[in-house]
């Protein structure tokens, strides 16, 4: 089984399209969260020239990378890209730029960071325990058979 490690330059200049197979751009940069090594961002430059382009931040964990093609998929509609609030330049970007930023940007994608679903998951266990526990401490909890 081939490992699934890259060098970070060879992540970069890669086209971007979504599964309908039309192009979304390319990845100019990645940024990174040095405290907890990930990537947070994929900053994705989008138009026609390169004095034109537009920059767009993404969650990494929104893209999908096909070898098969040598692109990256992210599930979204080219007007979802156009409507986005975009910079001018890399420089605006990496100045407005910080973790807080990251929930808004999932929330615009349509997606839920995989913090908030973990978050949930636990929250609607916990639930789940305590509405056992209440139901046991009223007497109202199915009995439990004991195999004989």
């Amino acid at each position: 089984m081939a490992l699934k490690l890259n060098p970070a330059s060879s992540l970069l200049k890669h086209g971007v399209m979504n599964d309908k197979g039309e192009n979304l751009g390319r990845i100019d940069e990645f940024l990174i969260d040095l405290e907890t090594g990930r990537i947070m961002y994929a900053i994705l430059s989008y138009g026609g020239f390169p004095n034109r382009s537009k920059f767009f931040t993404v969650p990494f964990e929104l893209l999908r990378f096909s070898v098969h093609d040598k692109k990256y998929i992210l599930d979204v509609s080219r007007e979802t890209i156009e409507n986005s609030a975009g910079y001018d330049s890399m420089d605006k970007v990496l100045d407005n730029a910080d973790t807080n930023w990251l929930g808004s940007k999932y929330e615009y994608y349509s997606n839920k960071p995989e913090w908030e679903k973990r978050r949930e998951e636990e929250r609607m266990a916990e639930l789940k325990r305590l509405g056992e526990r209440r139901a046991e401490i009223r007497g109202t909890a199915p009995k439990q058979r004991i195999a004989s």
